[in-house]
């Protein structure tokens, strides 16, 4: 073998080799910038999550409540709207203050004092509601009064009267919900009689004017007060409540 073909076939292997590791070079090199490329892209969307959570946490970290009309606020909301006790609400409160910005939350007494207040100051306003007319009765006021006696937490009885207007339907669709009816009136007694039902009513009459009528359950105290105010030239419409009715069936 000559030395001449020695040095070719050398070459030749060299150069195979020179081919293949210039190959794998620009290969390793086309990976590392992409792989560089990736990263600074990476970099950069992290860079731009940091400052949009360090924004959030900032947003965060100022309270909701920032004053006492704040917290008042939520929990009537969560009295009227979300419609839970006033125990519930004191711990719904309690557990979601941190959160909040409340400190302390309030007890379940001091939330039904808030709700008390609400209450009184929209029995004040109800002298103003606006008035539906009725063709077929100008002499009424419009209103359909809800009458009903409940038991209070103590050993009184709760009378309470809400007025619902007569073209309600006319005017929104499905059943009378909470924003639909106003609290005209509200008084606590010990006992509640026919009797003393129509005194209150005849009262209520004298401020807000004759209903157009009344809805009530089947009690035979609530038939009794609007007997009374017939005979005493307060006749209006007697609507005894359909539930109560299919109730008393059943019963019977």
């Amino acid at each position: 073998m000559s030395s001449e073909y020695k040095t070719r076939k050398s070459r030749n292997n060299w150069k195979s080799k020179a081919i293949c590791r210039g190959d794998e070079s620009r290969y390793v090199r086309r990976d590392n910038g992409r792989v560089k490329k990736e990263r600074d892209t990476y970099k950069k969307a992290m860079m731009k999550y940091k400052e949009e959570l360090e924004k959030i946490k900032r947003q965060n970290q100022t309270p909701v409540v920032q004053n006492k009309e704040d917290l008042v606020f939520i929990a009537l909301q969560l009295i009227l709207v979300v419609r839970i006790s006033f125990r519930a609400a004191s711990r719904v409160l309690g557990v979601l203050g941190h959160c909040l910005g409340v400190t302390k939350a309030p007890c379940p007494q001091t939330i039904m004092n808030w709700v008390t207040r609400l209450a009184i100051a929209r029995i004040d306003q109800s002298p103003h509601l606006p008035h539906p007319q009725l063709h077929a009765d100008p002499f009424a006021n419009g209103f359909l009064w809800i009458i009903d006696t409940s038991i209070t937490l103590t050993a009184g009885k709760i009378l309470a009267v809400l007025a619902l207007s007569v073209r309600h339907h006319d005017l929104a669709t499905g059943a009378p919900s909470l924003q639909s009816v106003h609290c005209v009136a509200v008084s606590v007694s010990l006992s509640w009689t026919g009797d003393a039902i129509a005194a209150f009513l005849k009262r209520l009459i004298t401020v807000l004017g004759r209903p157009a009528g009344f809805l009530k359950d089947g009690g035979t105290d609530l038939a009794r007060a609007v007997r009374l105010l017939g005979e005493a030239g307060l006749r209006s419409h007697s609507i005894d409540d359909i539930s109560h009715v299919i109730a008393n069936l059943l019963k019977h």
